[in-house]
């Protein structure tokens, strides 16, 4: 340890890094090494505290030691040689901490609001029955030699729209239990290392609260890792990429994930995750959706037909509950008693017609349910 002449700033490096070592677990390391120095830092250790980590011999570390420093103001450089500031003070949150800041809640719609293929359903299902019969599975049949921790994670991919968030609500009410949903804007921070600590905080609540976790836009967190890093940046990607992949692979409840770039995610999430689609809606489907939209409460003329609105096609299951909120304004607008068949269909074609137009978008091929 050594002062590097910048007013109280003290710094140490760690050498001896294989240049070989694989560019993810290198990373993973880094941050594991910077949160030790934090805590160090926090327990009344010199601050601010400069750390380097680098696959260089000694004298070679403290050679390019100057040219790599890190400020709290500027990103890490990072060639032969990494640092980053541990700038956290002693109350520095723990796990548990953390974990207070993610509440679950309970679910939103039922199972039966799913409007969905018997295939995809089924496949809904069966991850659903790995976690109600986990103490048969694992313990009564001895699984839990071939699987420790046995959890199960689906991926819902489709369009927006689709009935992702829906169905991971009607997930966790087929299970009885509440949601816990969080995007990855939640996890991220500008200081380095905070982002695996807040991923392992939310999976921690959903263990502490025996929560189904919902993770949208989960492309933001699976996506593929750098083979190689030359930012701070790019090491807090892959260290936040290897830390949700030890996350899936210790935790014992439901974790259910939804994307519409399911094409971004690493390889290394295929074997952990079950991947579900939701297929595009036939007529019936949607006459299906329209159904469950229509509430009893809401006063309908006698010439409603699902299956005469189900003819517009191209829509998603958010786009006809869109639908029938705009109809149901806009006739209580109007001072009219009810609303009508015509009322849903100019509803659906405005929202249809106020999409922006996009010349590269590529032809719906997803739908599902709501959300």
């Amino acid at each position: 340890m050594r002062n590097l002449g910048r007013g109280s700033r003290t710094a140490f490096a760690v050498t001896g890094i294989p240049g070989g070592t694989d560019d993810v677990e290198a990373a993973l390391l880094r941050t594991r090494l910077i949160e030790a120095a934090k805590e160090f830092s926090g327990r009344g250790g010199p601050r601010p505290l400069t750390v380097t980590v680098t696959n260089q011999p000694p004298e070679s570390a403290a050679e390019t030691e100057p040219r790599a420093c890190a400020t709290a103001d500027s990103e890490p450089r990072v060639g032969a040689t990494t640092e980053t500031e541990a700038e956290t003070g002693p109350d520095e949150p723990s796990i548990a901490e953390r974990a207070r800041r993610f509440t679950a809640t309970p679910p939103l719609y039922a199972f039966d609001r799913l409007v969905l293929p018997d295939r995809t359903l089924d496949q809904l299902l069966r991850a659903v029955h790995t976690v109600e019969q986990r103490r048969v599975l694992f313990d009564e049949w001895g699984l839990r030699e071939i699987q420790p921790h046995p959890g199960s994670a689906i991926n819902l991919e489709g369009a927006p729209g689709t009935g992702k968030t829906l169905a991971a609500h009607a997930l966790a009410h087929r299970l009885g239990r509440s949601l816990i949903a969080a995007r990855a804007s939640q996890l991220e921070s500008k200081y380095h290392g905070e982002g695996p600590k807040n991923l392992a905080a939310l999976f921690h609540a959903a263990r502490e609260q025996g929560a189904v976790l919902f993770l949208d836009e989960a492309d933001a967190l699976m996506s593929a890792r750098f083979e190689t890093t030359t930012h701070g940046s790019e090491h807090a990607v892959n260290a936040m990429r290897s830390e949700m992949l030890t996350a899936l692979d210790s935790h014992e409840g439901l974790v259910v994930l939804a994307t519409n770039l399911v094409t971004s995610y690493d390889s290394a999430f295929d074997s952990r995750v079950w991947h579900v689609r939701f297929p595009a809606p036939d007529a019936a489907a949607r006459a299906g959706i329209w159904r469950r939209h229509l509430p009893e409460a809401l006063p309908l003329a006698e010439d409603v037909s699902p299956e005469g609105l189900a003819g517009v096609d191209e829509v998603t299951g958010r786009d006809i509950r869109r639908a029938v909120i705009d109809a149901a304004a806009e006739v209580l607008r109007t001072g009219r008693p009810r609303v009508g068949q015509a009322d849903l269909l100019a509803a659906v074609e405005r929202i249809k017609a106020g999409r922006p137009c996009r010349a590269a978008q590529a032809p719906m091929s997803m739908s599902g349910g709501t959300g």
